[in-house]
């Protein structure tokens, strides 16, 4: 589910209800257009929000109490957030309701799908949800232009929607009862941010484990560690491939070959211990993947429209716990990941730990070479574990206490992508330093992964001969971990689907 749901947002398909899904959401319709007639007191169908639950509204102000849901907590902050995560947002709330259970008119979906087919992203603050009742604010500030208010992102230039509806783009929706609760109702924002972190981190530790493997070549280190039998024994499943991952990379390596009968016995755990520390941040990607498999096609409204019962249920569905438990978990881990590679970035520039030239320079003293990009490795190593306290013991009770205890799910995954931004400097700075390595030791060669490394990261940096400016160089991160063709070379490489072809 995962995957596909990432390949679909990453190739823009449009989306389209499907029959039997406007049946489910009619069904659900109509059992909350028969509660209201009924006079039955269902909560924000008919009643005020949260601790104003208690408050009976009139059958005349329905339409505005709904539109006014979406005006007041339409209170985000801080920097809007990434498109695509917007993107997602649309399309995990489409899937949401489309199931069925949350008794908005159809109309309603159908605006958010034609908003998302036209790349009409709303404009949504960062800042501003405490991931219980919903993802509140951001999913206001996503909900407002189908009302023709609030802002949209569109052609890369920002609008006010009221100025799209004039030029004929789209037209605005009218909300009914229980329409604007379904829209704010969910945890769509917590997932789309987790979703977006799991893609991220799933391409990054393949490349990191690519910079270990030259890092291995540069210090020659020996590929004994990955044999599999001794990842057979111990039986975790993460271990097992990410050490048949480096051996693969550093397979037919005449660097490797060169030092079989050397006498050192044993290299540093950041060497030694790579399958057991990344396997475990695979084995978390694991159980992120199934948090989120769930989450996708999750209903998190409330309250709960079962047709099939003619019952309408109030619950908590809402509440983004696992995700922010996910969040939190999968943070950890990749900090885990950046303090290995630290670790392995600093035995590079130990000569007496690596037998390369003191800071991979050949003329050290008059030339510093690689000594203070350590240091920034390092610096965004340690801002990796400040940010890995977890959100998500950080309940905060908000509305009067009536939301007594909350997720933070938004919060831990805001932090997550920063660790992630974070390590992606960090690995970067391995492939520099790891590629300085292994030129290092020509006319030796590095492996079936390694050189297919090697020849990336020149594309991108020159060799350090003697020292220069080098945040220029530390910039070109982005276009490697942006390069999905490499990403896809390196990817079959490490599943034995592509020999390397010299």
């Amino acid at each position: 589910m995962v995957d596909q749901v990432i390949q679909f947002l990453r190739n823009h398909h449009t989306v389209k209800l499907s029959p039997s899904a406007i049946r489910s959401v009619k069904s659900a319709r109509q059992v909350v257009l028969s509660a209201i007639e009924s006079g039955k007191t269902i909560y924000g169908i008919n009643t005020g929000f949260g601790k104003l639950s208690q408050v009976r509204i009139a059958p005349e102000d329905l339409q505005t109490l709904q539109v006014n849901l979406l005006r007041s907590h339409a209170c985000g902050v801080g920097e809007p957030i990434d498109p695509e995560i917007v993107r997602a947002m649309l399309y995990l709330k489409i899937r949401n309701l489309a199931r069925g259970y949350s008794g908005c008119d159809p109309s309603v979906i159908e605006k958010l799908a034609e908003l998302f087919n036209q790349n009409l992203l709303p404009v949504v603050p960062r800042q501003g949800s405490v991931g219980a009742s919903g993802d509140l604010a951001p999913l206001a500030h996503l909900s407002l232009p189908l009302i023709g208010e609030g802002e949209l992102l569109f052609e890369n230039k920002k609008y006010a929607a009221a100025e799209l509806v004039k030029t004929g783009l789209y037209q605005p929706v009218e909300l009914g009862p229980k329409d604007g609760l379904s829209l704010i109702n969910g945890t769509q924002y917590s997932t789309a941010l987790l979703l977006t972190a799991y893609r991220q981190a799933v391409e990054l530790i393949l490349l990191s484990e690519l910079a270990a493997a030259m890092s291995i070549e540069a210090i020659l280190a020996t590929d004994t560690p990955f044999r599999p039998e001794i990842h057979q024994v111990r039986g975790q499943s993460g271990q097992q491939v990410v050490a048949r991952h480096l051996s693969v990379f550093v397979k037919d390596s005449s660097i490797i070959r060169s030092h079989r009968d050397c006498p050192k016995v044993q290299d540093p755990y950041s060497f030694r211990c790579l399958p057991q520390v990344l396997g475990a941040v695979r084995d978390t990607l694991d159980y992120v993947r199934r948090v989120l498999d769930c989450e996708i096609d999750a209903v998190t409204d409330n309250p709960l429209v079962f047709a099939g019962k003619n019952e309408v249920l109030s619950g908590g569905n809402f509440h983004a716990e696992p995700l922010a438990l996910a969040a939190d978990y999968l943070t950890i881990a990749l900090a885990e990941a950046g303090n290995l590679a630290e670790r392995r970035i600093s035995v590079l520039m130990d000569p007496v730990m690596s037998s390369l030239p003191a800071f991979l320079t050949t003329k050290s003293g008059l030339n510093s070479g690689f000594m203070i990009v350590h240091c920034t490795a390092a610096a965004l190593a340690a801002e990796n574990r400040t940010l890995s306290m977890p959100a998500s013991v950080e309940t905060i009770p908000t509305s009067a206490n009536q939301e007594d205890h909350v997720s933070m799910a938004p919060n831990a995954g805001l932090k997550l992508l920063r660790v992630i931004e974070n390590l992606q400097k960090i690995i970067w700075i391995e492939f520099l330093a790891a590629a300085q390595g292994m030129d290092l030791r020509r006319p030796l060669k590095g492996g079936r992964g390694t050189r297919l490394g090697l020849a990336k990261v020149r594309e991108l940096a020159a060799f350090l001969e003697t020292d220069r400016v080098l945040y220029p160089d530390l910039a070109q991160a982005g276009k490697l971990f942006n390069d999905q063709a490499f990403i896809r070379k390196i990817t079959n490489l490490a599943n034995h689907n592509e020999v390397l072809h010299e």
